[in-house]
C-alpha cells in the first residue's frame, strides 16, 4: 500500500492479503508516475509537431540578386545593393524588385546613382539571402518568396485541412478500437510523414507530407489526454491535465527556436523533431488501455486483467465486491452492445440538454482555435528578433497553465472559461486601439493576449472531456476538432486582413472571443463531478445548476461521508473507482 496515497486506505480492505508479487511491485513505479511521464513526452511531441513547422518555413531577409557580370566593378555588397535595389518609403531596401538598367554603363560613366526614376523589374536572377540571424529553410531553398510567398502559408493551411479530416475518423476509431491503438498509430504515421517532409524537393511533396502530419497531429495528443483523464479521479483531473503541459510543453516551445538555430539547417531540424515520435511504440508496454473504455464496451475480462495489473503496481487490492460490481456493470453494458456500437456524433444532437452543451462546446473550441493560432502568428512577428520574441511568448505557457490550474480548482471550469475568453477578447480590442507605431505597447498587450489565449486553450482541452459521455467522447471531440481546424484554415487570412487595416484582425478576434465567452455561461460546472459514461448520463449529469452556480460554495463540508458525496455526483463506472489515482 502506498502510504502517501490518501485514496489507498479508502480502497484497502480491513485485513488485506499479502500481495504475491510484492517484491516486483516495489520495483515498478505506480500508474500515476507512468501516466505523468507519458503525458510529459506527449506534450513535447505535440509542441514539436505543431510549433516546429513555423521554423521550417521561416523567411530569411532577402533581396534581388544582382545581374551577372558586375563582379569587375569592385563594389562592396553595400554599394552593390545601393546601386541595384530601390528603397521603400521607410528607407528599407525592397525585397522583390531591382532596377532595370545597364549598371556597368552607369558606374563607368561616373553618373550619380541611384536614381529613383529608373525603371524596375522583378528578381529575374534569383535572390540573395542573409543568414546572419537565420539559417537555410525550405523557403530559401526553393525560393518561396515574392510572387511565390503564398506557398508556406498554404502548406500550413493544408496541415489544418489534414487535421480537419483526420479528427472525426480517428475520434471514431478511438471510441471503436480503443485509445491506445490510436495513440500509437497517429504518432508513427505522423513521425513518418514528418521525417519525409525533410526530404521534400517540391511544394507538392512538402504540402502532402504536412497534410499527413496534420491528419495525425491533434489526435496523437488528444487521445492520450483522454486516456489519462479516464484514469484520474475528479480531484486530480486538473493537475494531470495541465501540469505536464505547463512544464514540458513550455519547455518544448521555448527550446524549438534555439534547437533550430543550433542545428542551422531546416532538414536536420525537421528529422529530429519528428523522429522522437517513434518512441511512442514503447507505450505498448508502458501504459494500459483505458479500463473505463473497456468496461463501457462490456469487455469485462480484459478490464479485470488490466485492473489486476494496475492494482499490483499501485499497491492496492481488488476486493471481491469490486469485481462483482465490475462484472455486473460490464454485463449491463454488454446487453446494449449493439446500440452502443451504433453511437455516433449525431446522438449528441438527439436530446435537448446534450445538444445545447455540445453546440456551445463547438463554439468555444472554434473561437479558442482561431484566437490561439492568431496570437501565435502575431507574437512571432512582433519585435526585432523572431526567435527571442517566440521564446518570451512561449514562456507565458507556464504561468498561464499555473493560473488556469488554480482558477479551475477554485472558480471552476465554467468561470475560468468565461473570464479567460472575455478578457482575451478585451486585450485584442485594446491592441486594435493602440497606434501602429507604438511597437512596445503592442508587444506588451499582445503578450497579455497570448497569456489569456493559452489559458483558454488549456481549459478548452479539459472542459469537453468532462462534459461529453464516454461512449461518444472521442467522436464528439473529433467533430469539435474538425470545426476548429476548419476555422484555423481561415485564421491566416484573418491575419492577412492587416494589409488593409492594421486593427481589423484584432477587432474580429476580440469581438468573437467576447461573444463566445458569454455564451459559455450556459455550460455546466464539472468541478468535483464524475465523468458521464452513457448518453443518458450526458443528458442528466450536472442538472439543476443555475448560471450563478458557485462550485466553491457547493463543495462538501469537511468530514462529509464519502457515500453521500458519491450519491450527490451520481453512480460512476466502477473501473474508474478501482483505478483512480
Amino acid at each position: 500500500m502506498n502510504k502517501k496515497d490518501p485514496l489507498a486506505k479508502r480502497h484497502q480492505p480491513s485485513n488485506p492479503a499479502p500481495l504475491r508479487h510484492a517484491p516486483l511491485t516495489r520495483l515498478r513505479p505506480p500508474p500515476s508516475q507512468l501516466l505523468f511521464g507519458v503525458a510529459a513526452f506527449m506534450n513535447i511531441f505535440v509542441a514539436f509537431a505543431y510549433f516546429g513547422q513555423i521554423f521550417m518555413i521561416l523567411t530569411p531577409p532577402h533581396w534581388c540578386r544582382a545581374p551577372p557580370g558586375l563582379e569587375d566593378l569592385n563594389l562592396t555588397e553595400a554599394q552593390l545593393k545601393e546601386l541595384t535595389l530601390p528603397r521603400r518609403e521607410n528607407g528599407e531596401f525592397q525585397s522583390c524588385a531591382r532596377y532595370d538598367i545597364n549598371f556597368t554603363q552607369v558606374v563607368e560613366s561616373n553618373l550619380s546613382w541611384p536614381d529613383p526614376d529608373w525603371p524596375l523589374t522583378s528578381c529575374t536572377h534569383g535572390w540573395t539571402y542573409n543568414f546572419s540571424l537565420y539559417y537555410p529553410t525550405i523557403t530559401s531553398q526553393l525560393d518561396w518568396v515574392c510572387d511565390e510567398d503564398w506557398r508556406p502559408a498554404l502548406a500550413q493551411s493544408l496541415f489544418f485541412v489534414g487535421s480537419m479530416l483526420g479528427s472525426p475518423s480517428l475520434g471514431w476509431a478511438a471510441d471503436t478500437w480503443g485509445r491506445l491503438p490510436i495513440i500509437i498509430f497517429t504518432n508513427v504515421l505522423g513521425g513518418v510523414a514528418g521525417v519525409a517532409s525533410a526530404f521534400s524537393s517540391s511544394f507538392a511533396m512538402f504540402a502532402a507530407c504536412r497534410f499527413f502530419v496534420g491528419i495525425t497531429h491533434e489526435q496523437e495528443g488528444l487521445m492520450a489526454f483522454v486516456l489519462f483523464l479516464e484514469y484520474v479521479g475528479s480531484e486530480y483531473r486538473t493537475l494531470m491535465a495541465n501540469v505536464p503541459g505547463m512544464i514540458f510543453l513550455t519547455l518544448g516551445v521555448c527550446a524549438l527556436p534555439w534547437i533550430a538555430l543550433a542545428l542551422g539547417d531546416w532538414q536536420t531540424f525537421t528529422i529530429i523533431i519528428h523522429a522522437v515520435q517513434f518512441l511512442c511504440i514503447f507505450f505498448i508496454w508502458v501504459i494500459p488501455e483505458s479500463a473505463r473504455w473497456l468496461l463501457s464496451q462490456g469487455r469485462v475480462d480484459d478490464t479485470l486483467k488490466i485492473l489486476q495489473r494496475v492494482a499490483r503496481i499501485n499497491g492496492r487490492t481488488i476486493t471481491p465486491k469490486m469485481m462483482q460490481d465490475m462484472k455486473a456493470y460490464g454485463e449491463k453494458q454488454a446487453e446494449s452492445q449493439s446500440s452502443r456500437h451504433g453511437v455516433t456524433t449525431l446522438d449528441l444532437f438527439r436530446t435537448p440538454v446534450l445538444r445545447r452543451r455540445f453546440l456551445i462546446l463547438c463554439v468555444m473550441w472554434v473561437t479558442v482555435t482561431v484566437v490561439y493560432d492568431g496570437f501565435i502568428r502575431n507574437t512571432a512577428n512582433i519585435g526585432y528578433d523572431a526567435f527571442f520574441t517566440f521564446t518570451i511568448a512561449g514562456l507565458l505557457e507556464f504561468p498561464a497553465d499555473l493560473l488556469m490550474i488554480v482558477t479551475t480548482e477554485w472558480l471552476g471550469r465554467r468561470h475560468t472559461t468565461v473570464w479567460s475568453l472575455v478578457l482575451c477578447g478585451i486585450s485584442a480590442l485594446c491592441i486594435a486601439a493602440i497606434p501602429e507605431a507604438n511597437t512596445i505597447g503592442i508587444m506588451i498587450v499582445a503578450f497579455v493576449g497570448r497569456f489569456l489565449s493559452t489559458m483558454t486553450m488549456n481549459v478548452g482541452h479539459q472542459y469537453p472531456v468532462e462534459v461529453l459521455p464516454t461512449v461518444a467522447r472521442g467522436q464528439g471531440l473529433g467533430f469539435m476538432q474538425t470545426l476548429g481546424f476548419a476555422s484555423a484554415f481561415a485564421s491566416p487570412y484573418i491575419v492577412y486582413l492587416s494589409k488593409y487595416s492594421y486593427s481589423l484582425p484584432y477587432v474580429i478576434m476580440g469581438v468573437m472571443t467576447v461573444i463566445a465567452g458569454l455564451v459559455c455561461l450556459l455550460l455546466p460546472e464539472t468541478l468535483n463531478e464524475n465523468l458521464p459514461d452513457t448518453l443518458e448520463d450526458g443528458e442528466t449529469f450536472f442538472s439543476g445548476q443555475s448560471l450563478c452556480f458557485n462550485p466553491c460554495a457547493a463543495r462538501p463540508k469537511k468530514g462529509k461521508p464519502a457515500k453521500d458525496d458519491v450519491e450527490r455526483k451520481g453512480v460512476d463506472n466502477p473501473a474508474f473507482e478501482t483505478t483512480r489515482l
